[in-house]
């Protein structure tokens, strides 16, 4: 009797502990259809976009998996996209006409700076005093040096002489026919100064006025176009080591300043 009934007893149903797995892998590729679906819609090449519908289309049988990559009706129909790729286009065109313009701008400028200096040592040459200064032209714009001892001054002094008269009125003319702003900066060697002025700083502002109110005063050179300032020894173009290198560095210098730069515009105190 206890042989029959074991013959007739089922096996014991066994039972899986992994249909979570199942699970599990439908939803990781769901994710992935998901998120390639959202890395095709941001990228601006197009056929690659077409490439991965079709792919799609395939894996489901020829059905879309989601109206919306058909750009079915929605809330953005009627409306028309904006090319990602277009607007940089049209940023790095705006980039280049700015820059070509700006160069444009610049070349002008430096013609017209050449075409002063140029008036200017012809001016000088007719007097003969062609040597009587020197030219460069830098970012901020024309510098004419003019070396002070001997031609606009004697040595400790900030009265005009005859010849730095001479000079000031053949650069007058070239200097009253540009709209820029100009500059006067005097300069002095780095010795101690004795008698009027108490320092080299005293003595270069002093210098600079000078030659701005005689511009002004008698060459009709806008007050408002010109600044004066003094420097001292603080902007040597040479070292103070020998008579002639300090020669050097007393000296007045007329910048006509960029347009180009707006700090230059900016007037300076004396």
């Amino acid at each position: 009797m206890s042989a029959r009934r074991k013959r007739h007893e089922e096996p014991e149903e066994h039972v899986s502990h992994e249909r979570w797995l199942i699970t599990y892998a439908d939803m990781i590729t769901l994710l992935m259809v998901l998120f390639i679906v959202l890395f095709a819609i941001g990228q601006t090449d197009l056929k690659k976009f077409e490439a991965l519908k079709n792919s799609l289309n395939n894996s489901t049988g020829g059905k879309n998996p989601n109206p919306a990559i058909e750009g079915g009706n929605g809330n953005l129909d009627g409306h028309e996209a904006i090319d990602p790729g277009l607007a940089i286009d049209k940023q790095a065109a705006l980039a280049l006409q700015e820059k070509k313009d700006h160069d444009a701008a610049v070349k002008q400028e430096q013609d017209t700076l050449q075409a002063a200096e140029n008036q200017i040592k012809g001016e000088l040459t007719a007097h003969g005093l062609g040597d009587s200064v020197q030219f460069k032209l830098e970012s901020r714009g024309l510098i004419v040096t003019v070396v002070t001892d001997k031609v606009l001054f004697d040595v400790g002094s900030a009265d005009l002489r005859p010849e730095g008269r001479e000079v000031l009125d053949g650069m007058a003319p070239a200097l009253a026919r540009l709209p820029n702003g100009i500059s006067i900066e005097g300069h002095t060697d780095d010795r101690p100064i004795h008698g009027t002025f108490a320092t080299n700083w005293e003595l270069s502002t002093a210098r600079a006025t000078s030659v701005l109110r005689y511009l002004i005063d008698t060459k009709s050179i806008a007050s408002n176009r010109i600044s004066a300032a003094g420097y001292a020894d603080q902007r040597p173009i040479a070292p103070n080591d020998t008579d002639a290198h300090r020669t050097e560095n007393r000296r007045v210098e007329v910048v006509v300043l960029s347009q180009l730069d707006s700090q230059n515009n900016q007037p300076k105190e004396a």
